[in-house]
C-alpha cells in the first residue's frame, strides 16, 4: 500500500502504478505518433499510385497487384481516407500526451483530457467511413483505450 503525503509544503508521492501507466503511455504515444506519420505517407503513396507492389513489371506482380487492389476495394479501403485518418490519429496523440503529462503531475484534469482523446482516436476510422477495415481498427483500438482509461481511473483517488 502506497502512502501519500498530505503536507501542503511537499508534493504527494506519485503511486508506482500511476508512474508505470504514464511511462507506458509516453512510449505508446511516441510509437503511435511515428507510426501515424509513416502510415500517412504510405497511404498517400498508395492513393496516388494505386500500386501496392511498387510497380512490379512481371505478369505475376501485376496479377497480384490487381488482386490486392480488388480486395482493398471490397473491404472498403480508400487509401486517401486512410491517409487522412492516419494523420488525424497521429495529431490526436498530442492532446493525449498533454493529458498524460498532467496526470504525471497528479492532476485529475489530465485524466479527462486523456480519456476524451483516447476514446475519439479509435472511433475515427468508423466516422470517416472506412468500412470493414475501419470497424476492425476501431474495435482493436477501443479495447486498449478503454483498458487504459479504466486503469487511469483507478488512480483518480491519488490525483488532485
Amino acid at each position: 500500500m502506497e502512502q501519500t503525503n498530505t503536507d501542503a509544503g511537499t508534493p504527494a508521492k506519485r503511486p508506482t502504478f500511476l508512474t508505470v501507466l504514464c511511462i507506458l503511455s509516453f512510449i505508446g504515444v511516441a510509437f503511435a505518433l511515428i507510426g501515424g506519420i509513416m502510415n500517412y505517407f504510405t497511404y498517400s503513396a498508395l492513393a496516388s499510385t494505386g500500386d501496392m507492389f511498387g510497380g512490379l513489371k512481371t505478369e505475376a506482380g501485376e496479377d497480384m497487384n490487381n488482386a490486392m487492389n480488388a480486395m482493398a476495394g471490397a473491404l472498403g479501403m480508400d487509401y486517401g481516407k486512410m491517409a487522412m485518418v492516419a494523420m488525424i490519429q497521429a495529431l490526436l496523440n498530442i492532446p493525449i500526451l498533454i493529458g498524460v503529462l498532467i496526470m504525471w503531475k497528479q492532476k485529475k484534469t489530465g485524466f479527462w483530457v486523456y480519456s476524451v482523446f483516447e476514446i475519439i482516436q479509435p472511433i475515427l476510422p468508423l466516422v470517416m467511413g472506412l468500412g470493414l477495415v475501419g470497424g476492425i481498427m476501431a474495435t482493436v483500438g477501443l479495447i486498449f483505450s478503454i483498458l487504459f482509461v479504466i486503469l487511469y481511473g483507478v488512480n483518480l483517488k491519488h490525483m488532485k
